[in-house]
């Protein structure tokens, strides 16, 4: 990222920023802005809000489904002629940082600058951000303590933010109130105030505005926010002339500026051939040699970090690692490239016009050589390495997912191989002990599942789109199957141990009853052998005969219902193969350079 650039502040601001709009429909908001856009539900949600129009979406949880729901939030940006750069539904469904944060601001830009542009108008060769740096100078001149220079450190002390109030709410508070307040009391003053009497939400924090180098975007998106509450003053050509050139930027997508170093440049000796003016040759120079330092700086990092990447790994989890940290390289190389593109384009102008001449103009063209050499360098050897960790990649993946079809297959024809539930307390203790290994299989097999439901597949050319389609079928039959044996090897745990537990009751019940049927025998045996004449004891003889009965009855109902929850037990298992949710795969696409 621009040095002026911090990825954990801006998805923070960004994240308030999009809550603020989907509490307007009191929408369950987002917590994490890399994870929850990954499904495109929210992203349809905040362009309904945005639009004012409904938005269908998909169903489901598979990639598929959220790839859908995102290349559908896409084409209605595109619709309302947001360009998206470099901006791809899978890289968003993947959660990349970098594209997600980028396609966030692209959505910020496009409708928090409308007030922005409309005040612009007269002015269309401008970017968006030189027109409200220009406001806020003409808003805050004569403020003593506030330059504002750019969307950065110009605001680190809290002054420009209260001036701007002030300068349209001047009752709100007195401005020599600040000169006792600390920056972090003044940033908070600022919030507190824009909350309180204009409605704007507290997307930044002081912590993170009081700091040498504030991020630039979050910075810029508070300020249209104040620029859209606050009366719109017309911008003066005087004030878009007076703001500094190297703190432009223009609406892009992913990219941003970079560490602005001067630099000292010997002044030419006499003017060109076409007698252009010395202030402008000299303008020229400074403002190419600050671009190309800038593209240099960045070139040398960059290289660093290539040369500093370790040796191919051999493990999956490894080269998945090293995969994800080159492809922070690569995307970083696309952003820059356009840059890149217009120093080069700038030298060539500088020596085809004649602004650079003699020695100037020969050290040019050397600097867009060397320039042009490393860069191309950099990205061959960036290229190459992310095709060699591919090929790698993709033999482990491979093997993994042959791995899982052959496991899958065996324990298919295991689990129809094993014999129906026991009928008895001894067989069910030992299908358990089966079933119990059966368990620790599963588990083991989990780590295989586990890196396929992740794989990375680069796509390099359109003939590879039926390829990858069909790799994503044959992970969604995988993960199909494997949810069939989880979701089987649970109801046949819970249906063992349910038969362990009532085959148990039964053995002594049946136990039981042996007992009492060999006493109540051996009771009727000896009335037999016995024969009384006495009418009292007859009685009492038939009275025992009675009790005995009712005993028989109840004992012979529970025993009853102790079978027939057995038999319960036993039927077959039943179940979908549609019905597993444990293994839900998805594939990482991932374009070739």
């Amino acid at each position: 990222m621009p040095y002026d650039e911090r990825e954990d502040v801006q998805k923070k601001t960004f994240t308030k920023w999009i809550n603020s709009h989907l509490s307007k429909r009191n929408e369950s908001t987002v917590t994490d802005l890399f994870y929850d856009l990954r499904d495109g539900t929210k992203l349809l949600l905040l362009l309904e809000i945005l639009t004012d129009t409904k938005h269908a979406r998909e169903k489901g949880g598979m990639r598929v489904h959220r790839l859908s729901n995102v290349r559908r939030a896409l084409d209605v940006l595109a619709s309302y002629n947001v360009k998206l750069v470099n901006i791809s539904a899978d890289y968003i469904v993947d959660g990349s940082p970098k594209i997600t944060l980028a396609l966030v601001w692209t959505i910020i830009l496009h409708w928090q600058a409308r007030v922005l542009k409309e005040v612009m108008a007269g002015f269309q060769q401008t970017s968006l951000e030189k027109t409200l740096l220009a406001w806020c100078r003409q808003t805050t001149k004569g403020y003593a303590g506030v330059d504002v220079r750019n969307f950065s450190s110009s605001w680190s002390d809290g002054l420009a933010f209260n001036a701007l109030l002030h300068k349209h709410r001047p009752e709100l508070f007195e401005w020599a109130s600040l000169a006792n307040k600390v920056p972090f009391a003044r940033l908070q003053h600022a919030f507190n105030l824009a909350h309180e009497h204009l409605g704007i939400n507290k997307l930044l924090d002081p912590e993170d505005v009081h700091t040498q180098v504030p991020d630039k975007k979050s910075v810029m998106m508070y300020v249209m926010c104040l620029f859209q509450a606050l009366p719109p003053d017309r911008v003066s050509l005087q004030h878009l002339e007076e703001t500094s050139p190297d703190s432009s930027l223009t609406e892009t997508q992913g990219g941003g500026e970079g560490n602005n170093l001067k630099t000292t440049m010997r002044s030419p000796s006499k003017s060109s051939g076409m007698e252009r003016p010395a202030s402008l040759v000299s303008t020229c120079l400074a403002a190419y040699l600050r671009c190309l330092e800038e593209v240099l700086v960045w070139l040398l990092g960059a290289e660093e970090r290539m040369d500093a990447m370790p040796e191919i790994g051999d493990t999956t989890l490894v080269l998945k690692e090293q995969f994800h940290d080159l492809e922070a390289v690569m995307l970083e190389l696309t952003g820059r490239q356009s840059g890149v593109g217009e120093v080069l384009k700038e030298g060539s102008r500088l020596v085809k016009e004649g602004l650079a001449q003699g020695e100037e103009g020969e050290e040019i063209k050397q600097q867009m050589r060397l320039l042009n050499a490393r860069w191309e360098g950099l990205r061959v050897k960036a290229m190459d390495r992310q095709s060699k960790l591919h090929v790698k990649l993709m033999k482990h993946q491979q093997e993994e997912l042959m791995s899982l079809k052959s496991w899958l297959s065996s324990t298919e024809e295991r689990i129809a191989a094993m014999s129906p539930v026991g009928s008895s307390l001894m067989e069910v203790k030992q299908q358990l002990e089966q079933h119990r290994q059966l368990q620790r299989d599963l588990e083991n097999e989990q780590s295989t599942v586990s890196s396929l439901s992740n794989m990375v597949v680069v796509v390099d050319d359109p003939a590879s789109d039926a390829a990858y389609a069909q790799l994503e079928d044959e992970l969604t039959a995988l993960g199909e199957r494997w949810g069939h044996v989880c979701k089987w090897s649970e109801q046949q745990w819970a249906t063992l141990q349910a038969l362990a537990l009532h085959w148990g009751q039964l053995e002594e019940g049946v136990r039981q009853l042996t007992l009492w049927l060999d006493g109540k025998e051996a009771q009727l045996r000896h009335i037999e052998s016995n024969p009384s004449t006495n009418q009292q004891h007859i009685l009492s003889q038939a009275s025992m005969l009675q009790v005995s009965t009712i005993s028989a009855a109840s004992c012979s109902q529970a025993f009853l219902c102790t079978a027939l929850l057995i038999l319960s037990c036993r039927a077959p298992l039943r179940t979908s193969r549609t019905d597993g949710t444990a293994f839900s795969p998805s594939l990482r696409r991932r374009k070739q350079g």
